[in-house]
């Protein structure tokens, strides 16, 4: 179990806090909060978004987390959390509601507190849960014509994020605290990068038959907590920023590459999509994990390639992109020996 750490806010009058004043215009009754934490808030670098937890305020006196994000992000989010998972046959966090703030730049979401305990792929119980879910979640949601209106979260987005890396660390290969090393581990992962670009027909092709749907897009441990009650025990994802419409693959991606533990179990996801998706059989689930995975470790090197930018911290820069890059060798690798 892991819990998000959390800062508790003492102030004198906690009515005129951000998030408090956002909460009393959706729900006045309800306004002034036994305690507020503090889950995550605005950076100048990294840091899109704050996060508070608002104790007390909501239904039975339960929490609920107040999450201000930009805006184009938190439309996404209203989308799917208002007008995609009520109508899923999936558990999901309640959203208490959505508010537009004056200036247009943020909006605030109000959703459910979803607890402490995270998704963990080194458990069985919760590798099958998490497949179930998603199955559910995939093969219902096609069907849904609000979803299309996601942004795109096929291979022509992750596409996208591989050209970006490349171009992004082509600008910052400047940076002066980069090695020699360093250095030539960035021309090894452009000269990667490149490579798997010629080949990307290929890619499109792995995802050639498979239905377009709701893609949760960053499916992972931190974003995916676990409840257990009388009637056993459910799965709630949360931080659907990243949300598109697409091809399932990212959210089937392994963990931490294909020799780890895989994220989800690929034989009950099957069981499930079978009925829905008659065409696809185990080895071409198996095959959508891999292709995701690429997808995933190509996010994450565009997102850790902006670091490049400043000096301090390229040590552990350089360290996670040498690790994806490693990854990503196997995955393809993998891949491509199978064709």
């Amino acid at each position: 179990m892991t819990k998000r750490a959390a800062i508790e806010l003492s102030l004198p009058n906690p009515l005129d806090h951000p998030a408090v004043r956002a909460w009393r215009e959706l729900q006045p009754e309800r306004v002034e909060p036994e305690k507020i934490e503090i889950l995550q808030e605005l950076g100048k670098e990294t840091k899109k978004r704050s996060i508070y937890r608002l104790k007390g305020v909501g239904p039975a006196g339960a929490a609920v987390i107040a999450k201000q994000s930009r805006r184009a992000r938190a439309l996404v989010e209203r989308i799917v959390y208002q007008e995609i998972l009520p109508y899923l046959s999936i558990s999901a966090p309640r959203c208490y509601g959505f508010l537009g703030e004056p200036e247009g730049q943020f909006c605030w979401l109000f959703l459910e507190d979803v607890g402490e305990e995270r998704f963990s792929p080194l458990n069985a119980e919760h590798r099958c849960l998490a497949a179930q879910w998603l199955a559910r979640m995939h093969t219902s949601a096609t069907r849904l014509a609000v979803a299309t209106r996601l942004p795109d979260g096929g291979p022509r987005h992750y596409l996208e994020y591989l050209r970006s890396a490349r171009d992004t660390i082509g600008q910052h290969l400047n940076n002066p605290a980069l090695r020699a090393e360093d250095l030539a581990a960035l021309a090894a992962i452009m000269a990667q990068l490149g490579d798997l670009e010629s080949r990307w027909d290929w890619v499109e092709e792995c995802c050639e038959g498979v239905p377009a749907t709701l893609v949760h897009g960053d499916f992972r441990p931190r974003n995916v907590y676990v409840r257990t009650g009388r009637e056993g025990t459910i799965l709630l994802p949360i931080d659907w920023e990243r949300a598109g419409w697409g091809v399932p693959a990212a959210d089937l991606a392994a963990s931490r590459g294909l020799a780890a533990s895989p994220q989800i179990d690929v034989m009950a996801y099957w069981l499930v999509v079978r009925d829905h998706w008659p065409r696809l059989g185990p080895r071409d689930i198996g095959r959508l994990v891999a292709v995701g995975t690429i997808f995933r470790r190509l996010a994450t090197l565009y997102w850790d390639s902006l670091h490049l930018a400043y000096e301090g911290g390229a040590e552990w820069v350089m360290a996670t992109m040498s690790l994806y890059h490693a990854q990503l060798a196997d995955v393809v690798r993998t891949v491509f020996e199978a064709v």
